[in-house]
């Protein structure tokens, strides 16, 4: 049985630091397994380029190309060094055939990635800033989150990443979690979001949608 190293060695290639996979529109041959490391998808959006996730070791993407061998749907980034395992449409194929594994992770992602563009497109069209910013953080606990209600530590999510994931300017995010941090929603651990209590989170959108319905 091969080992990882051996696998890495015939198969594996290693990106730098905010080095570009892929990018949006381009004929994609190839799908990619993060081996170590973490990738960020992003959407280029008139002049502002959006974030739609990050990716950690485990976690694949490219696969859609792939399959429908159409042009890319979003750029791929690697954050920091990161390490993946490269498959080639031929070596996909083998996968499909050979490893029911693979084909129900596959499917099971295609469907969470969905559900997630589905919950993406209905924050971007909230039109309260406070509230985009809000649903979009109580999104992301809940994913990573694994079940805590407290000090959930929304790694590779910086002030400038949530701006782009919300479709506003860097300064307007940044004044929106600082309100939230004075009341003990969110703060700060190297300059990464962490939510301290999904509880105050959840009364604050339910504050909020009040305030809407009752136009306060």
């Amino acid at each position: 049985m091969s080992t990882q190293a051996e696998i890495f060695e015939k198969y594996g290639r290693t990106f730098s630091a905010g080095q570009r996979i892929f990018s949006e529109g381009e004929i994609g041959a190839e799908m990619f397994i993060i081996q170590s490391g973490k990738v960020r998808i992003s959407k280029q959006s008139k002049d502002v380029e959006k974030t739609l996730v990050v990716l950690e070791e485990g976690d694949f993407f490219g696969e859609m190309a792939v399959i429908d061998k159409g042009p890319r749907s979003a750029n791929a980034t690697a954050e920091g060094e990161t390490r993946c395992i490269v498959l080639d449409e031929e070596l996909f194929e083998q996968q499909m055939q050979n490893n029911s594994r693979i084909v129900k992770k596959i499917l099971k992602n295609m469907s969470t990635r969905l559900r997630d563009a589905n919950n993406q497109i209905e924050n971007l069209l909230i039109k309260d800033a406070n509230s985009r910013v809000a649903h979009t953080l109580l999104q992301l606990a809940h994913k990573r989150g694994g079940g805590k209600t407290a000090d959930i530590r929304l790694d590779g999510m910086n002030v400038d990443e949530l701006a782009r994931a919300v479709g506003m300017e860097s300064a307007k995010a940044a004044e929106i979690l600082a309100k939230m941090e004075q009341v003990h929603i969110t703060r700060f651990d190297q300059g990464q979001v962490v939510v301290v209590s999904l509880d105050n989170l959840e009364k604050f959108i339910r504050y909020l949608e009040m305030k809407e319905q009752f136009g306060l």
